[in-house]
């Protein structure tokens, strides 16, 4: 990605925007995406000398500096097939064979990033122990197999971090109020919290963090308060995870972090979904997507949110695989032939992360027009970084927040990230 300095310009300036590292809020985790079977799929579509241009355009410093990583615990939807780790109730038989290439991916992009956090999930519990008997489609997990899917989960943590993985979160269950054509079930919050207070809290390793929810934003006040209503103590959760599919809602993040401050806030999913295109604006590669993650990601990080993991890293150039066609975007999208494109969205990502580094704090700054959307942290070497987002359709003029007199023309639809 090429670096532009906008122009310096002698107009009169129309919005003026404030940076104040004074005013320090939470601590940065870091940006991501999901180790997915579809995104190890287009991955191994790619030539081996394109593979490590992949790699190193996600994982390097030179490239995304992603260090954080969503992995499924058995299928999902952007799988071929739907499979799980266990067919029966002895969990001395269960059997991670089959994701013995989404190790091996993870095994090279370890080599390239030291420092990587993994946040594994499950989407459904095995057939067996559903009130449904089936994966997909909703369904419960029955009362009597509270037990047995905790050491379950848990033993799969153990031979996915036996094999390299360094698997630092757990959460229950992905989207828990979905029920899905594809892999899925539901918990309500009271479920959830029981399943964490009498089983995983009981079985897990100290050394492993809970993470809650998983879901959508809109309604993360309700459901966090039902979860905590019953027994389980914030303090004995980490994470609350929440998905961006359900519009702004953005305060929603703000009442969590000011009711329940020890809890860590973490955007665990989020893509343009192209099936859901009403207004058939969602082709792939339109331009529109970058934009998209630029609104959600600046303001989830005003609104206390700590890490960004996208969902999947790759998909083929339909959107997939997808074993029941919910096909999506993902910011590199791959050709069966061996070649792999960058969509607008991998270059919006690339704006945040590849200036606010793990361990930043976001500091306090604004602007006084709606049309711009402003973001500011201050890394640990003392450096500052703003990114500037002009939403409209008009040319704005800025202000430099620590220059006094330079002015900074903003062309519409832009974004710019500003290094103090």
């Amino acid at each position: 990605m090429e670096e532009y300095i906008p122009p310096k310009v002698s107009k009169p300036c129309d919005v003026t925007i404030t940076v104040n590292p004074k005013i320090k809020y939470q601590k940065h985790l870091g940006f991501g995406g999901a180790l997915t079977d579809a995104a190890c799929i287009s991955f191994n579509y790619l030539p081996e000398v394109i593979k490590e241009i992949y790699l190193e355009a996600y994982f390097s410093k030179d490239g995304l500096n992603y260090n954080l990583l969503r992995y499924p615990l058995g299928s999902c939807d952007f799988s071929d097939h739907s499979y799980h780790y266990l067919d029966n109730q002895d969990i001395g038989f269960l059997n991670i064979n089959c994701d013995k290439d989404r190790i091996a991916m993870y095994k090279r992009i370890a080599n390239i990033q030291k420092d990587l956090t993994v946040f594994a999930v499950p989407w459904t519990p095995p057939s067996f122990m559903k009130d449904t008997n089936e994966m997909c489609h909703g369904g419960k997990l029955k009362p009597e197999y509270y037990d047995l899917y905790a050491k379950m989960l848990l033993k799969s943590v153990e031979l996915l971090r036996n094999e390299g993985l360094n698997i630092k979160v757990l959460n229950t269950q992905n989207e828990p109020l979905a029920k899905q054509v594809w892999e899925s079930c539901i918990y309500t919050g009271i479920e959830e919290a029981n399943f964490v207070r009498d089983y995983l809290l009981k079985f897990k390793p100290s050394d492993l963090s809970i993470g809650i929810w998983d879901h959508n934003r809109d309604v993360l006040k309700a459901r966090i308060d039902e979860t905590f209503s019953n027994g389980l103590k914030p303090e004995e959760v980490d994470y609350v995870c929440f998905h961006w599919y359900s519009g702004k809602d953005f305060e929603q993040l703000d009442y969590v972090h000011e009711k329940y401050p020890n809890l860590h806030l973490v955007m665990t999913e989020g893509c343009v979904e192209l099936l859901l295109d009403k207004n058939k604006e969602n082709s792939i590669g339109d331009f529109a997507h970058g934009e998209r993650y630029i609104h959600q990601m600046i303001n989830d990080f005003n609104h206390y949110c700590e890490g960004y993991i996208d969902w999947n890293l790759s998909l083929d150039n339909k959107g997939g695989p997808n074993h029941v066609g919910n096909f999506c975007e993902a910011p590199i999208m791959i050709e069966k032939g061996g070649t792999m494109k960058l969509m607008y969205s991998f270059h919006a990502i690339a704006h945040f992360s590849r200036y606010i580094v793990p361990g930043a704090y976001r500091i306090d700054s604004k602007s006084d027009n709606p049309d711009i959307e402003l973001l500011s942290y201050e890394n640990p070497d003392k450096s500052l970084v703003s990114v500037i987002y002009n939403q409209s359709d008009s040319v704005h003029t800025i202000n430099h927040p620590f220059e006094k007199g330079t002015l900074l023309e903003l062309e519409p639809h832009t974004v710019y990230t500003v290094l103090y």
